[in-house]
């Protein structure tokens, strides 16, 4: 991986390489837009903290804390930063040798939110800050290429107009406890329709979307404000703060606590 120049909108952290990868945090500026480029090597960025919107293959998809993409080689891609700027890990395979029979499996240019290689990214992040980490950042990577290679990928590109406002209903904090039966009589299709179509096109149930928006929305308040544990639980629609606790620790491996020191290491 080339280094990243410091500059006033990209700012480079802790760097790392072990056999066949690279790994780095870069921060980027509020604001910050990146003009329609490629890379050479295959990528996996894992949001820390703050928004990142990018546009690929004529399709754009809004990221924030626990977003993760994969990023083929040569994925021509545009990116635009939140308001509050971003934090990101970034792993980048230098060695495609590295990947094996599981090279075809990591599938196209695709965000994941809340699941597959937030949990492994996070702890090479950590991973960063520690000089005697390299034996163990070089399982970190092959427990990641693992993951992200089993994680099954959308087609959303060719889904119906209804299945994408399905899921635009589900992104609306104002619907975070519709039922499935609900949003299927919004939308006036049979609920085994839209469960089917909805996995189909996103590779998850409906339920388990809609409980990583919820799960998105807490870690982006933990991740970027300093509001009590309580509040956010609340108004991200837990049923209490241990419910959010159970459901932060399942997904990143951390306390909401352990979450949130990570995003400001």
């Amino acid at each position: 991986m080339s280094a990243t120049p410091a500059s006033d909108s990209v700012i480079p952290g802790p760097a790392a390489a072990g056999s066949g990868f690279c790994v780095q945090r870069l921060d980027y500026a509020p604001g910050h837009r990146l003009a329609p480029h490629a890379h050479d090597r295959i990528g996996i960025t894992l949001v820390v903290d703050g928004l990142l919107r990018e546009v690929a293959h004529g399709t754009e998809e809004d990221a924030s804390a626990l977003s993760v993409v994969v990023k083929p080689a040569g994925t021509m891609h545009g990116n635009e930063v939140g308001p509050r700027g971003a934090r990101t890990i970034r792993v980048e395979i230098v060695d495609e040798a590295l990947l094996l029979e599981d090279a075809h499996r990591l599938g196209p240019w695709r965000w994941m939110h809340a699941g597959p290689g937030v949990q492994p990214l996070l702890a090479i992040g950590r991973a960063l800050l520690d000089p005697a980490s390299g034996a163990a950042l070089d399982e970190m990577v092959l427990e990641l290429l693992g993951e992200v290679a089993n994680a099954p990928t959308p087609r959303s590109g060719d889904a119906p107009v209804w299945i994408r406002r399905a899921r635009e209903a589900l992104d609306d904090l104002g619907l975070r406890g519709i039922e499935v039966r609900d949003l299927a009589a919004r939308l006036r299709v049979h609920p085994v329709s839209l469960t089917r179509a909805f996995r189909r096109a996103y590779g998850v149930p409906v339920t388990t979307y809609r409980r990583r928006v919820r799960l998105r929305r807490a870690a982006e308040q933990i991740a970027g404000t300093d509001r009590t544990m309580c509040s956010i639980a609340h108004a991200a629609g837990y049923s209490d703060q241990s419910h959010m606790c159970r459901e932060v620790q399942a997904t990143t491996g951390l306390t909401p606590s352990g979450l949130r020191a990570a995003a400001r290491a």
